[in-house]
């Protein structure tokens, strides 16, 4: 994993209860995007430390974090004012990394077990969940698109490499 490519989203507060939770503090992060990453990253001296967790929670109007390793608030401690990072491609909005679907428009998109499908002529869905117009013949590919359906971006080539749904493909064919 590249740990260049994590994204920061936030900064852990001081402990919360008796059983070692930490108060986060999100940058203009939604908690729905990270609530099921299963481990977060924190910067401990300049290294990116992934820790688990078992709970991601609003707690009022504090968001609070439990931490695997971490059952007491004295142990939780020495991560209070540490930076918290998200792994790569888990935020698909909010960071600089995140692609822009609006750059695929043009693009040819080839799946990588039916090949090559047809250009981008346009985009459906809303902004938290796009779906991609793909012009394959005569005919109108609509593909969702998600961070783990996409599998490489080539700006030369003008090509995209996707990941599609099982039985997606097969139900254009008909």
């Amino acid at each position: 994993m590249d740990l260049d490519s994590l994204h920061k989203i936030g900064r852990l507060g001081k402990p919360w209860g008796h059983q070692g939770e930490l108060t986060v503090h999100l940058d203009e992060v939604d908690l729905d995007d990270i609530v099921h990453a299963g481990s977060l990253f924190v910067d401990i001296e300049g290294q990116k430390v992934p820790f688990f967790f078992s709970r991601l929670h609003d707690k009022g109007r504090d968001v609070l974090v439990k931490f695997d390793d971490f059952n007491d608030p004295q142990s939780a401690s020495v991560l209070v004012g540490r930076d918290l990072y998200a792994p790569p491609g888990l935020l698909a909005d909010g960071s600089d990394e995140s692609w822009d679907p609006e750059e695929f428009i043009g693009m040819l998109v080839r799946d990588e077990e039916h090949g090559e499908l047809g250009e981008v002529t346009g985009l459906e869905g809303t902004e938290k969940h796009p779906v991609l117009v793909v012009l394959r013949g005569e005919q109108e590919v609509m593909i969702p698109l998600a961070d783990e359906m996409i599998l490489g971006v080539d700006p030369e080539e003008n090509t995209l490499l996707v990941r599609t749904p099982p039985g997606l493909i097969e139900l254009y064919r008909g």
